[in-house]
């Protein structure tokens, strides 16, 4: 008899072997935007913001891109932000309830550039991120209603323009890092931003 017919057969394991991070839950709000460096995007039950954001103490160290910010109609609460700037682009599901946030890292080796991307998320599955970030009536009337996603080539737009130096960088950086750290100081559990790593 063969020696290897007697052996039990092996199965392979599986390759999951710990749970989905379904990303990172901060139990706190996001510094709000700079509403003089947005521009805004009317597009039915929702809006848009694009704000050029710039952080930083000096050229060598400073970033610049944009924030996409998915409102409500009336501008009154948040509930998506892409951050396309810094040393790790990402995105936010905003909690308005519990004034809380859930932070995702975005790969653009897989993905390809994030701001072509987002608009792509939004144009297909608004309602599904707003579920997302709690805001289930007004997924409902995006549903039912409709938004008007014809925005969004704007959007795209003023979102790479963002991305490009202007002659205000230094004034636009300084000012975010002033705006940073006065809502650090006022909300001391905004820790997750370390010097240097913006």
């Amino acid at each position: 008899m063969d020696a290897d017919a007697a052996l039990p057969p092996v199965h392979a394991p599986g390759n999951r072997t710990v749970e989905t991070i379904r990303g990172q839950y901060h139990k706190f709000m996001l510094i709000p935007m700079i509403d003089h460096h947005a521009e805004w995007f009317e597009a039915g039950p929702v809006s848009i913001a694009v704000e050029a954001r710039a952080l930083g103490d000096s050229p060598q160290r400073m970033v610049r891109g944009p924030s996409i910010h998915v409102f409500n109609a009336a501008r009154t609460e948040e509930y998506i932000r892409f951050d396309v700037f810094g040393k790790v682009l990402h995105y936010h599901y905003i909690l308005n309830g519990p004034q809380h946030n859930m932070l995702w890292g975005y790969d653009p080796d897989v993905n390809g550039p994030m701001i072509p991307w987002a608009c792509t998320a939004l144009r297909d599955r608004l309602p599904v991120m707003l579920r997302r970030a709690g805001a289930d009536a007004l997924a409902v009337e995006v549903e039912e209603q409709g938004w008007d996603s014809s925005v969004l080539e704007a959007v795209t737009r003023a979102a790479t323009s963002a991305l490009a130096p202007r002659d205000d960088d230094m004034i636009r950086a300084r000012e975010g890092m002033d705006w940073m750290y006065e809502w650090k100081r006022v909300h001391p559990q905004f820790n997750t931003v370390e010097e240097g790593e913006y």
